[in-house]
């Protein structure tokens, strides 16, 4: 899990760097402002799935939990 929230901040870092380039380039460029939308509505959305993910994890037994990414994982190796 801790591998997963450095690759997601890491990625949240990215799409801040692009935000704040395309904020001090974009002026009335509507191709560049509706890149900055696109890019603050994924950034928002990414954070909103993290907190679920938590809150989900939260309600599950870590025992039970271990159960299903075992099936999950025989079922992925399948494919």
């Amino acid at each position: 899990m801790i591998s997963e929230d450095i690759d997601l901040d890491k990625l949240i870092d990215d799409i801040d760097q692009q935000l704040e380039i395309l904020t001090a380039i974009a002026a009335d460029n509507p191709i560049l402002n509706e890149q900055l939308r696109v890019l603050g509505e994924s950034r928002e959305t990414l954070l909103n799935q993290q907190l679920e993910i938590g809150r989900l994890y939260e309600l599950i037994d870590p025992d039970d939990l271990e159960d299903h990414s075992t099936t999950i994982d025989r079922r992925v190796d399948d494919a």
